[in-house]
């Protein structure tokens, strides 16, 4: 009797580690999942904030990546717990521990890229507002003057002013934009040129003919 409840007692500790090696598996498996989707979702971010875009459609990127960020770590946080709790042992739970800890690091780099360009989009709207700013006080000068706002009343004025700043204002961020994209495109057809260049010389000198 005594060996039969000890076969039970045994069966039943295989079996609960077994469900607890499955849980953990799946925990790592939605983690997993989670990474990629941030990864991409950061990828498409930094994509299009390096080419011509719409404020808006940055904005919305943006908070699509704070969402996955969000979502990843509530994800890493169940993976680590079912791990802590027990969900692997042996030669396993080292496995899993480097597998959880790399889960972590891949985390955190991703948070740090966001993070660096939350800074980068705070710098830029800082020197947004800078140019309104400007744009403003100088209308202000024109408008005192008797410039293109006078014969306006106060209140159309402004409206007038705050029209004129911001068409000015979308403006510089369209050749901004268009700027940025125009260099990228510079950069990558160099690249190529450069690319084609030392296929044409490995050409050159596998037919015995030097550069000059």
């Amino acid at each position: 009797v005594a060996r039969s409840l000890f076969v039970w007692v045994g069966g039943l500790d295989a079996m609960a580690t077994s469900q607890a090696s499955q849980a953990l598996s799946s925990e790592y498996t939605k983690a997993k999942r989670a990474l990629l989707a941030t990864q991409q979702a950061l990828e498409r971010l930094e994509t299009t904030e390096g080419s011509a875009h719409v404020p808006a459609e940055l904005a919305a990127i943006s908070q699509d990546v704070a969402n996955k960020l969000r979502d990843l770590h509530a994800f890493h946080g169940a993976l680590r717990q079912c791990w802590e709790a027990g969900g692997a042992g042996g030669v396993k739970a080292t496995v899993w521990k480097q597998r959880v800890d790399q889960h972590e690091q891949a985390y955190l780099s991703l948070n740090a890229s966001y993070e660096s360009f939350l800074h980068r989009q705070g710098a830029r709207e800082s020197q947004r507002r800078e140019r309104q700013e400007l744009l403003q006080r100088r209308g202000n000068a024109a408008g005192g003057r008797g410039g293109p706002f006078a014969g306006l009343g106060k209140a159309d004025t402004e409206q007038q002013m705050m029209r004129s700043v911001a068409t000015s204002n979308q403006v510089i961020e369209d050749i901004f934009g268009q700027g940025s994209a125009i260099l990228q495109g510079m950069a990558g057809q160099r690249d190529r040129l450069k690319r084609a260049q030392r296929k044409m010389l490995d050409v050159l000198n596998t037919l015995g003919v030097s550069e000059n």
